[in-house]
């Protein structure tokens, strides 16, 4: 688990996590990939890559190497191509299941070394990303970060059919780390989310308390391997939308949108 920080002074960000790609396959919805690539590009922006970057198809897995669009080798140096334009707008990285494939045959984990010739935060299996956004001017003339977003984010683990089996993945990530806004979650092909309320005791500087309460959302953040053909289709899976979600952060004021 690795603490990442970023602090930018604006009124408003957005914050467009990206995983399961699945570079290597045929499958690759590569529009809506570019065209999140460019939205990150050329909006106040950033992103955070969720795992699954590579397909890394071996003959041990369910997916065939020599069925791919590219080698591991070309995947590689079409993802240093995609991302380089926007390396200053990516947090970091997590690694997804793909990935651990070839780390656990061979201890080599594809999406640490693009990290590092990419030079970007590396996690390893989960982050803990805390945005500082807004301005507040100080009577000393110093301007701090007037609003914090805590997202805690990790691929995931294991299966489940359901919409609700899927975003429970995410609930349990809050068993792992408390006190997140966001959980963010990869692996099941998902785009969506659910949110709950959940009261608690806020402190003032003179000791007094009061009871508040505050919104916690679970994100599935999707993928950009299309259906048809794919390891999904022939493992019977339910087909799920590509793309990514798009959460609008608010930084004069504790305000955050999820758009799917």
């Amino acid at each position: 688990m690795k603490l990442i920080e970023k602090v930018d002074f604006s009124d408003e960000i957005l914050f467009i996590p990206l995983g399961d790609i699945h570079l290597g396959s045929k499958q690759v919805d590569t529009q809506k990939l570019y065209r999140d690539i460019e939205t990150i590009k050329k909006e106040n922006a950033y992103t955070f890559l969720m795992g699954d970057i590579f397909d890394v198809a071996t003959l041990q897995s369910t997916t065939n190497p020599h069925s791919q669009a590219m080698n591991l080798n070309e995947a590689i140096k079409t993802a240093f191509d995609l991302f380089k334009p926007i390396k200053d707008k990516i947090l970091g990285a997590i690694s997804g299941n793909h990935e651990e494939r070839l780390e656990k045959y061979a201890g080599f984990n594809p999406l640490e070394s693009f990290c590092d010739s990419l030079e970007i935060p590396y996690a390893g299996y989960s982050a803990v990303i805390r945005f500082k956004l807004g301005e507040f001017k100080r009577k000393s003339g110093l301007i701090s970060p007037l609003t914090e977003y805590i997202f805690f984010a990790h691929h995931s683990t294991g299966g489940g059919n359901t919409i609700g089996g899927k975003i429970n993945r995410a609930e349990k990530l809050s068993f792992i780390f408390e006190g997140a806004d966001v959980y963010l979650i990869g692996h099941n092909h998902l785009v969506g989310s659910a949110e709950r309320e959940v009261f608690y005791l806020s402190k003032s500087g003179n000791g007094k308390a009061r009871i508040k309460s505050k919104k916690i959302y679970y994100l599935d953040c999707g993928s950009y391997l299309k259906y048809t053909g794919s390891y999904a289709e022939m493992q019977m899976l339910p087909p799920s939308t590509t793309g990514a979600p798009k959460i609008k952060l608010n930084g004069s004021k504790k305000d955050l949108q999820i758009l799917l």
